[in-house]
């Protein structure tokens, strides 16, 4: 808890030194304590709430007050530091943190690149708003019968040239997450199910601890982020909700200009505005104190400036007089702004039916989620739910212009008019952070959503459901079928077909050919079709684009199907460093006889054991703060980023959980971790090697301790 809260406030350098600097000052620039600041004010201000926040934190100092010294929790003692009193605004943090690892994705900085150099058209291109590939959260068919609140757009798109700084950390690419619900009406009891596996980055002690909460006013059960009240996912005597990530654009940066070095005044609406600043003060272990003015405008915090740089500037306003103007970037993350997400978990912690749930979203601000409802009556819904702003097509896509008032955010879209859908004629509904909408919706959400992959393999198993149990459910959520492979794999294997060199590669051909598309850790079909498919990447975009995430970042495995499948001659697969023009067909020769030699090379010459998905992707579950010996390592798993199954070398399905809603509700659920924080405790990692095989733990709900049972059922290879 506290050592994550360190982390999002940038107080590294208390612990570790003066090499976390630079990390701790990134931190606070970016405005994760400025954020946590203002949500903690939306708390301080509810007087129901508060209570509640001061009781949880006085029961944190406790324990703390309890333990001497000597019971301090291993990492105090390995790291040489004690535990301070919790606060508010430590909870506050760790909730910045989390909104922070799901929607720090930046985009911006790169696109904006790529447009200066190779023209917006390609970028367009590349990365479309609706991309060849689509199977949405909301149905197709839906009508938006709602007046759109009116926004000014700019006739013409900025383009900024004043491209300095880094590249902004881009988030994992296996966060993600599953959720989904089956009407009473497909489902063998009557009942309706949810399903919820949020797929994060996977740590120990583990992200999620496993909560039942009696009380007179609620009987709520699911995981709760340590460090915050309440249940984020789970479910109550009446209602259960699920989350996944919703991938909205909420983070945009803006040129500024200043009126001189001292960056006391910026240039916006055809005037000269003042600006705010902010010492921030760092203490350093072992050495001086450090001190970092940041600089504030109405777009946000100024992570980077430049004073005195040179701009080519062309708006017919007085700034066609300035040619010698110091420069900034700043930060607009809709996180940054006051918000009490508490109060939505509080509220679906107690809600009974669909009007509470979505009264409680109301208050949901940041990142954007997509919450799966179910409840006892039947109903099914979901919301993408998120104080999104309005922004016209494309706006923020690339960097901004801080002078002009058409950039800002305008407005935010009214809470009736976010995607949402309830009880659908097909009886299901889900997400798997696909986009959430067709072209209909008339407001811009984001340029990047995942590829549908995974929704389109959970769609195809619910629409075959006449008669779902719990059981299903837990089953596709241990589902391995690359829908990706199913559909490019025919294409792939006839480039190769007549092109085999030697006895090994003959046998990668025949075991590829009858490969059943499942990323099953005991094949080694998928690692050759994902150490191929890594080769075909970097001979298709490297001489185009450079090393992936270098200056610019490589499209989407969904523009990679659409140009297998509908361009194979694209002039996107010449290698441009070569006389001759390459075709797809080509390329995935050269992929498949580099793959073979490699594969041989690294791991041995016997394809059916020493090529086995589990042994070259593996899991690896490290401590959260990488203390060597105290993560669990090479564990054997199956599954990839964009299969149902989300399971990579360092994420995964950080909970997985069903529930049927009747009358008496039966649950089960699981995380990679143990209920123990403490390495040393048989409970730290107990449930790791069951979460592995599929296993799943009942859930006993009940405000009876004495109905609690033990039982414990398996799916996957434990089936």
């Amino acid at each position: 808890m506290e050592f994550q809260t360190h982390v999002a406030g940038g107080r590294l350098s208390e612990i570790i030194g003066e090499k976390a600097l630079g990390y701790d000052r990134y931190q606070r620039r970016v405005g994760m304590k400025y954020g946590a600041e203002n949500s903690l004010n939306a708390i301080l201000k509810d007087q129901q709430l508060l209570p509640m926040v001061d009781s949880f934190t006085e029961g944190i100092n406790a324990y703390i007050a309890s333990l001497p010294k000597d019971q301090f929790p291993l990492e105090y003692k390995i790291l040489d530091y004690s535990p301070e009193p919790w606060t508010p605004l430590k909870t506050s943090l760790l909730l910045k943190y989390m909104a922070w690892m799901l929607t720090g994705r930046n985009t911006e900085l790169t696109y904006t690149r790529m447009w200066n150099k190779m023209g917006r058209d390609v970028v367009e291109e590349l990365f479309p708003i609706y991309p060849w590939f689509v199977d949405p959260i909301i149905p197709p068919g839906m009508k938006y019968d709602f007046e759109p609140v009116p926004l000014d757009k700019p006739p013409n798109l900025y383009q900024s040239k004043a491209d300095r700084g880094n590249i902004i950390t881009q988030i994992h690419d296996g966060i993600g997450s599953n959720n989904w619900v089956v009407s009473g009406n497909r489902t063998e009891s009557g009942n309706a199910l949810l399903a919820n596996d949020p797929h994060l980055g996977l740590n120990l002690p583990s992200i999620w601890y496993a909560m039942h909460l009696v009380s007179p006013n609620q009987n709520v059960m699911g995981v709760s982020l340590p460090g915050a009240p309440g249940i984020i996912t789970g479910f109550n005597d009446y209602i259960s909700w699920g989350v996944t990530n919703g991938y909205d654009d909420v983070m945009d940066w803006y040129d500024i200009q200043f009126r001189d070095s001292t960056m006391t005044e910026y240039f916006h609406d055809n005037k000269w505005k003042p600006t705010r600043k902010v010492v921030e003060i760092f203490k350093i272990r072992g050495g001086m104190t450090f001190s970092d003015t940041i600089t504030f405008t109405h777009h946000g915090p100024i992570v980077w400036d430049t004073p005195y740089q040179t701009l080519s500037l062309g708006e017919k306003s007085i700034r066609n007089s300035i040619r010698q103007v110091s420069t900034g970037r700043a930060l607009r993350w809709l996180a940054h702004d006051e918000s009490n997400e508490l109060r939505t978990f509080y509220l679906l912690n107690t809600a009974e039916n669909y009007e509470d749930y979505v009264h409680a979203l109301e208050y949901f601000n940041c990142p954007g989620q997509n919450f799966a409802y179910a409840d006892v009556e039947g109903n099914i819904a979901l919301w993408h739910a998120g104080n999104n702003p309005a922004k016209w097509e494309r706006q923020g896509m690339f960097i901004s212009d801080g002078t002009d008032p058409r950039y800002d955010w305008q407005a935010f879209i009214p809470h009736d008019q976010k995607p949402h859908i309830k009880n659908p004629k097909r009886g299901y509904i889900g997400s798997a952070n696909q986009h959430p909408t067709t072209s209909d919706y008339p407001y811009f959400l984001s340029e990047f959503y995942w590829a549908s992959f995974r929704w389109n393999q959970i769609h195809t198993r619910l629409d075959t459901l006449q008669s779902a149990t719990i059981n299903d459910m837990l089953d596709i959520q241990l589902d391995n079928r690359s829908v990706f492979a199913e559909k490019t794999m025919p294409v792939i294997l006839r480039t190769w077909k007549n092109h085999l060199r030697n006895d090994l590669e003959k046998q990668a051909f025949t075991i590829l050919s009858n490969w059943d598309y499942e990323m099953d850790g005991h094949s080694p079909a998928p690692t050759m079709y994902r150490y191929w498919y890594a080769l075909l990447e970097e001979l298709t975009w490297e001489d185009d684009l450079g090393i992936d995430n270098d200056k610019f970042i490589w499209p989407y495995r969904d523009k990679m199907m659409e140009l297998i499948l509908t361009n194979p001659e694209s002039h996107w697969f010449d290698n441009k460093t070569t006389l001759q023009l390459e075709t797809f067909s080509q390329l995935s020769q050269q992929a498949f006889h580099k793959m073979v030699s490699d594969l041989q090379s690294n791991y041995g010459g016997d394809i059916k054991t020493d090529w086995i998905w589990s042994k070259y992707q593996g899991t690896d579950i490290n401590h959260v703060a990488n203390i060597p010996g105290m993560g669990v390592l090479d564990l054997p798993t199956s599954g990839g980023s964009d299969i149902p199954n989300a399971t990579g070398t360092t994420f995964g399905p950080s909970w997985r959980f069903v529930v049927e809603m009747g009358e008496k509700k039966i649950a089960y659920g699981i995380y990679p971790g143990g209920q123990s924080g403490f390495p040393g405790s048989i409970y730290y990692d107990n449930m790791v090697d069951d979460w592995v095989h599929g296993v799943a733990y009942p859930l006993s709900f009940s405000d009876n301790p004495a109905e609690i049972s033990g039982l414990t059922i398996k799916f996957g290879n434990g089936k």
